[in-house]
């Protein structure tokens, strides 16, 4: 299976009977899609930490040895020594990246099974998922300190949540307002204990790095959102968005950004050291219970208050380089 036809994969819906008839005269029956899918996917290797490390880096090295290549070349002749090492090294870069795209189809599947029931069956997601794993192995750098499965968790999220935004709802958001507004809250809420205070529109406007007038408007737009949980009846049990909802009962857009924005931050937060995680998730609140100030933080982990300050400083100025936020950029 090539890298081109996983990213064209599309499985089509089941037949119940194909109209043939076997050597016994009965109908045949033609195979479910999906259980032909899984049962081709689940004959891939898994891959081990050393093999899984081993692969990303040969995939990083093709590729940069291939940039270096084509750098230094015009219009190489097709029969040049460099033009056949530029093939040889694409041939063996797309190898790579199906050995370790491979290995993760069962990852693609086991999280589209959280989306279903959303507008979208879950041919189609695994499908977007697929996607969004092509792009994680592409991106993925071994020196990461992390599995690539916690990687590629990210991107097969956003691929398949994208795909809902585009397509499984009757009320439609463009996808890339969606991102930008889940940035917006994500760095609202760092500047919010950064500051001591809300962040005013300005500073947001700033820190986003677009217009006061688009702050606003994404602020509008997510308060129409919100309107979706207001309560229509007496006994609080029924809320607009109930009542919007299409016939498959798909559940409000907005709850499934709040979890691919949750499972961002513990991505992010994964990838720090520990006592750098530990001290954003007191700090913010990500533990589950109230914030904590730099003295509570402080004595929690045995260091004095202005170390704990130090440390969040540093930790938040990383936080805004990675490349999980930054990726953001790309819908604004």
């Amino acid at each position: 299976m090539t890298t081109r036809q996983i990213a064209s994969l599309r499985v089509r819906k089941p037949l119940q009977t194909s109209g043939a008839l076997d050597g016994m005269g009965r109908t045949v029956v033609d195979p479910d899609p999906l259980s032909l899918y899984l049962k081709q996917i689940s004959r891939y290797k898994l891959l081990s930490v050393q093999e899984e490390q081993a692969t990303a880096a040969a995939i990083q090295e093709h590729k940069s040895r291939i940039r270096q290549l084509k750098s230094g070349l015009l219009e190489p002749a097709e029969n040049s020594p460099a033009y056949e090492e530029i093939d040889r090294l694409e041939r063996d870069l797309l190898v790579l990246k199906n050995k370790m795209i491979q290995a993760n189809l069962r990852l693609v599947v086991s999280i589209a099974k959280r989306y279903q029931h959303r507008g979208l069956g879950l041919l189609d997601l695994i499908d977007e998922g697929n996607i969004g794993l092509i792009e994680a192995v592409d991106r993925f750098e071994p020196a990461r300190n992390c599995r690539f499965s916690t990687y590629g968790i990210w991107w097969i999220r956003q691929a398949i949540i994208k795909s809902l935004a585009d397509k499984g709802r009757v009320i439609r958001v463009p996808v890339h307002m969606l991102n930008t507004i889940n940035k917006c809250f994500f760095m609202a809420k760092l500047l919010t204990q950064e500051y001591g205070r809300e962040p005013t529109t300005a500073e947001l406007a700033r820190f986003l790095c677009v217009t006061n007038e688009k702050v606003e408007d994404y602020i509008r737009l997510s308060q129409e959102m919100s309107s979706l949980e207001t309560n229509v009846d007496d006994d609080n049990s029924t809320r607009l968005g109930d009542l919007l909802t299409d016939e498959n009962g798909e559940a409000p857009i907005e709850r499934v950004f709040a979890a691919a924005l949750t499972d961002t931050v513990n991505l992010v937060l994964n990838q720090l050291s520990e006592r750098e995680m530990s001290i954003i998730r007191l700090r913010y609140g990500l533990d589950g219970k109230a914030p904590r100030t730099l003295t509570e933080t402080g004595n929690v982990l045995g260091i004095t208050r202005e170390r704990v300050r130090q440390i969040q400083e540093k930790t938040l100025k990383k936080l805004r380089e990675r490349e999980e936020l930054i990726a953001f950029n790309d819908y604004r």
